[in-house]
């Protein structure tokens, strides 16, 4: 009769702490499943990804800054261009001396006025215009270059603070499903040494397990507030509310080649681009230092009204004109011009130096992105194996734990186990995606 009875409570607590188990799992895979805001209404919107890039965007002061030296080398090509268009000046001059020094002879003291409009322009000057505006517009498709590289920086910085956010929020829901876990077997344990089938060391033990388990939540909830601060700052923005966010963490195999990847990189990265685009703008400048020894052709011309009271009236004033045109033929001028050929070879040198250098750094961008990409969807694969063993081994123990046949200590090494398995399954996760991003960054995609 007495075996029967402790047999008949056994089935019952299992029951009870079966029913415990299972009420706040079932919650909270709804909950994750559906997000909620405050009060039990349904979130209204989900924060997309291309949304929180697209305002990261039209906010960052680093793009805003890029976009203002693009602005700022359009106006310098406009200026260069300005060569090609004849300079018109006026000038309007009153003049009086006299001619007798010391003398106050009013017949010595003359006075005149001037007014002239002056006309000058560049007729020839054998390709350097030419080769100044080439160079400057070549410098303004490098500076639009560097606004794209900086503008793919951006998204990626946004791209890591957004799965940042989805990180922290994960690692919560996984340190609040371990403090209900915890509870539950509190609850349980409390209840055996109640009816004396448990000793007190075992609640002691339950009791640290949970305030362990609460202390990690309050740390984990302290991880989502940093988490949106560092969002907010990438986005570019002061202020912006929380709300769910919408990428569910989701992995799928890689869809191109090494090779793929690194022939993408070579044709699409800004930063080469931008190089290439300073080699051009360079090989102008040497052009137009070599230029330095060929003459100008120069044409001025001013047209105007003069009068002066020396021996005449000083009214009325008369016309007056000059057209002059000049061809200026440097001889000599201490080697400057050949040290500037030497200076632009040297700098164009220089230059495909850095590209060679930065090319070799794009490939090992591509290739270390790729293969961390490629490693990291089998940790995925390997983390989310080991999570369902790890739930199943503590489903095990919880239920021998019930029934007698373990002792508290396995309940709490399956509880830590499973929990560390879910945080290295969310790790992981978010390492495939941080790992994604970077690729797409590598080779020049947003």
């Amino acid at each position: 009769m007495k075996l029967f009875t402790r047999n008949r409570w056994l089935e019952i607590v299992w029951l009870c702490s079966s029913v415990l188990l299972i009420a706040p799992l079932g919650s909270h895979a709804a909950d994750s499943a559906s997000p909620r805001a405050p009060g039990g209404a349904p979130a209204v919107k989900l924060l997309a990804l291309d949304e929180v890039v697209r305002i990261a965007l039209e906010n960052q002061s680093t793009i805003k800054s890029a976009a203002f030296q693009v602005k700022a080398q359009d106006a310098l090509v406009h200026q260069q261009m300005a060569a090609y268009y004849p300079s018109l000046s006026l000038n309007n001059s009153y003049r009086t001396n006299n001619v007798g020094g010391r003398s106050s002879n009013a017949n010595n003291v003359s006075d005149s006025i001037a007014n002239t409009a002056n006309l000058s322009m560049t007729l020839y000057n054998f390709g350097k215009r030419e080769g100044n505006v080439e160079a400057a517009r070549n410098t303004l498709e490098a500076t639009q270059y560097s606004f794209n590289a900086t503008s793919n920086d951006v998204v990626l910085a946004v791209k890591q603070a957004y799965f940042g956010v989805l990180q922290a929020d994960a690692l919560l829901a996984v340190n609040e499903e371990t403090v209900k876990d915890r509870q539950a077997v509190m609850t349980q344990t409390q209840s055996f040494y109640e009816v004396g089938t448990k000793p007190r060391s075992d609640v002691t033990q339950a009791e640290a397990n949970l305030y362990l388990a609460q202390a990690n939540l309050i740390a984990a909830r302290n991880g989502v507030e940093v988490a949106w601060a560092n969002l907010r700052n990438a986005m570019g923005v002061d202020e912006f509310p929380k709300q769910p966010l919408a990428d569910t963490l989701a992995t799928e195999p890689v869809s191109m080649t090494l090779e793929q990847a690194k022939s993408a990189a070579f044709a699409a990265r800004p930063e080469l681009r931008q190089f290439e685009a300073v080699l051009k703008a360079q090989d102008q400048q040497i052009a137009v230092a070599r230029r330095n020894h060929l003459p100008d052709l120069l044409f001025n011309s001013s047209y105007g009204w003069q009068g002066n009271n020396n021996g005449t009236n000083l009214f009325p004033l008369g016309p007056s004109w000059q057209v002059q045109l000049n061809l200026n033929i440097p001889i000599f001028n201490g080697f400057q011009t050949t040290y500037q050929v030497q200076q632009a070879m040297a700098n164009y040198n220089s230059i495909k130096e850095q590209l060679r250098v930065e090319r070799q750094r794009v490939a090992f961008q591509v290739e270390q992105n790729f293969l961390n990409l490629v490693a990291s969807l089998d940790v995925v694969r390997a983390n989310a194996a080991a999570e369902r063993a790890a739930k199943q081994n503590l489903e095990l123990h919880e239920a021998r734990y019930q029934v007698g046949f373990a002792p508290i200590v396995e309940v709490t090494t399956a509880q830590a186990t499973y929990t560390t398995a879910q945080t290295s399954h969310v790790n992981a996760r978010i390492s495939y995606k941080l790992a994604m991003a970077q690729l797409l960054n590598a080779i020049g995609q947003q």
